[in-house]
């Protein structure tokens, strides 16, 4: 901690500080407050003397992310990612913060590492009021949310976006099936994935036979001249307990009831150019009395353990046959190494 208060003196950081509008705070190497300015008690309502000197990961901001977990004693930290990776880290509005009076207020967080030489010394927070940014967020995820279908006897649906909206898309319209991954993250595959749901309902609303939908799909996305926009998708119909689909380079289905990865025919993702007016060959079959029939996102495939990422043979060996998508879910998450979910998860579970 001395050495990081003599460096402060010395280039003068604290004065800047002090006097920038922009509330901020600096931590030693291991997280403990030695300096808040002005803007921050103003935003707050918390002085020097309440947080100076103790460290924020035993909750003296209390910060908690979108769901209430809490930000600062887990690896989900802004200022934990900075001083760890020695990189900026910016968390645009996720957090929310307690202030003095008992109210949280969302924020938009910047970590800064300081590193003279290289070497991280601790590290810099800017950060501000996310208000407005938040509503319009929570609205967005509201609407999106909306979009996933309730339950029913056969069809069990799963979506956990990683940063409250999601790339992952599912479709279900009887008996049309689908689940989609988009490329990218956050609010643009979000867009897309709404753009998607309208090319969807356009193509399927003309019932055209199963191998002919990639090419019909790939000749309505062109139209909006959607650069490096691609997706990758089961998709399929339902009928009397047999499920048709294609497997648009994703991660094959598991049946969990026998625990087997199923051996699928792959075609080419849909958004490169490569679709074609394929044959009836391209279509993969599965009865479900041969067992429950899982469906997922390679978001829960690549989430990554203590042996490397799971994969789907990690996940086969994971699941049970009367596991629900709540359980295999949890059962994941025992697994993961980090807090911090990267990428969005979705799983639809089909059973008789």
């Amino acid at each position: 901690m001395y050495k990081l208060l003599s460096y402060l003196e010395k280039e003068n950081v604290i004065n800047f500080l002090m006097d920038l509008d922009i509330p901020a705070y600096i931590v030693s190497k291991d997280r403990v407050i030695v300096f808040w300015n002005k803007a921050a008690q103003k935003l707050t309502g918390y002085s020097p003397e309440d947080v100076i000197g103790k460290p924020c990961a035993k909750q003296v901001l209390n910060h908690v992310d979108r769901t209430g977990i809490p930000v600062c004693s887990t690896e989900l930290c802004p200022l934990y990612q900075a001083i760890k990776n020695g990189i900026p880290v910016q968390v645009p509005f996720a957090v929310y913060g307690l202030t003095k009076s008992g109210k949280r207020r969302p924020l938009s967080i910047f970590g800064i590492p300081i590193k003279p030489n290289g070497e991280v010394i601790g590290a810099i927070e800017l950060f501000s009021d996310a208000e407005n940014m938040h509503s319009d967020m929570s609205l967005a995820i509201k609407i999106q949310q909306a979009f996933v279908p309730q339950d029913t006897d056969n069809v069990k649906f799963f979506y956990r976006p990683s940063v409250g909206l999601g790339g992952d898309m599912i479709y279900y319209n009887p008996p049309w099936v689908g689940i989609i991954d988009i490329s990218g993250h956050g609010v643009a595959a979000a867009l897309v994935s709404m753009l998607l749901r309208t090319i969807f309902d356009i193509v399927l609303s003309f019932d055209p036979p199963l191998h002919g939908v990639p090419f019909l799909i790939e000749n309505e996305l062109k139209k909006y001249q959607l650069e490096d926009i691609y997706f990758t998708a089961i998709l399929g119909k339902l009928e009397n307990d047999v499920f048709k689909f294609l497997d648009i380079a994703h991660p094959s289905p598991v049946n969990i009831s026998k625990k087997e990865i199923l051996n699928t025919i792959n075609i080419p993702p849909i958004g490169f150019g490569f679709s074609e007016d394929y044959t009836e060959e391209v279509v993969n079959v599965f009865n479900l009395s041969d067992g429950k029939l899982l469906l997922y996102t390679d978001g829960i495939t690549e989430e990554k353990t203590k042996n490397g990422m799971l994969t789907t043979e990690g996940l086969v060996n994971l699941v049970s046959p009367d596991d629900n998508l709540e359980m295999i879910y949890l059962k994941v998450l025992k697994e993961r190494m980090s807090s911090l979910q990267e990428d969005d998860v979705t799983m639809i579970l089909l059973q008789k």
